[in-house]
């Protein structure tokens, strides 16, 4: 691990800010948005989520936003699992479309965000968003920087790393 070069400074986030209507701007480069077939996106579907801070057992909440598209190839993921019966299938595929929220990307590339992913997410005035290529994550940046351990200071992962190494 690196040393913080100041103890003092809070570590940086490239954050977006959240409207009063729980309204937010989407960059128009994300990588998670594009279509595979060219055509615009019009709507994004979002569901509540959490991810494990490595040995901690802490929990943090995170929403996925991704594309219809995406949605559909999730389940069909789930549908073409030989491990699962069909009735966890169906189970499965239930839970997954029943939390997903459908938010219209209107043509400023904003959506409003329902006031319950707001309250999951325990959003103030700011919301940090990750494009991880097939999602676009949404968090508390406060839960992302402790999550991360930039919170701690400059984090070096050495299994990241390795990926990383040319």
């Amino acid at each position: 691990m690196f040393p913080h070069p100041d103890r003092g400074t809070p570590p940086v986030l490239n954050t977006q800010r959240l409207s009063p209507k729980n309204q937010v701007t989407l960059s128009r480069d994300l990588r998670a948005l594009a279509a595979g077939d060219g055509a615009p996106v019009e709507h994004l579907r979002g569901i509540q989520h959490g991810l494990a801070k490595d040995g901690s057992g802490e929990l943090f909440p995170v929403i996925l936003l991704m594309t219809e598209a995406e949605l559909r190839r999730r389940e069909d993921r789930i549908l073409a699992d030989p491990a699962l019966d069909g009735a966890t299938r169906l189970a499965l595929v239930t839970r997954l479309n029943g939390g997903a929220a459908r938010m219209a990307l209107d043509g400023q590339n904003r959506i409003v965000l329902p006031p319950h992913f707001v309250a999951y997410l325990g959003l103030e005035r700011e919301i940090f968003l990750n494009d991880t290529n097939t999602t676009v994550q949404a968090w508390n940046p406060q839960h992302y920087l402790r999550w991360s351990g930039r919170d701690a200071g400059v984090v070096v992962d050495p299994l990241l790393t390795s990926y990383l190494a040319i």
